[in-house]
């Protein structure tokens, strides 16, 4: 692999940080979400969206 896709995958898992912070994760959705930070930036951004969609509905 090129380091422009461990960049990226660096940039996905930055951003499911920022948005993941106060949860606490077992260590098997961690490798989960570290396999998930390699694919397309869109995809990642999109579930990430749904994360924070149901986490503002159940915070009501």
């Amino acid at each position: 692999m090129n380091d422009l896709f461990y960049e990226m995958e660096g940039k996905q898992i930055q951003k499911m940080n920022k948005v993941l912070a106060d949860v606490e994760l077992t260590k098997a959705e961690e490798k989960t979400l570290i396999w998930l930070a390699g694919w397309e930036e869109s995809t990642v951004d999109h579930l990430l969206s749904v994360i924070e969609k149901a986490a503002r509905i159940r915070a009501d």
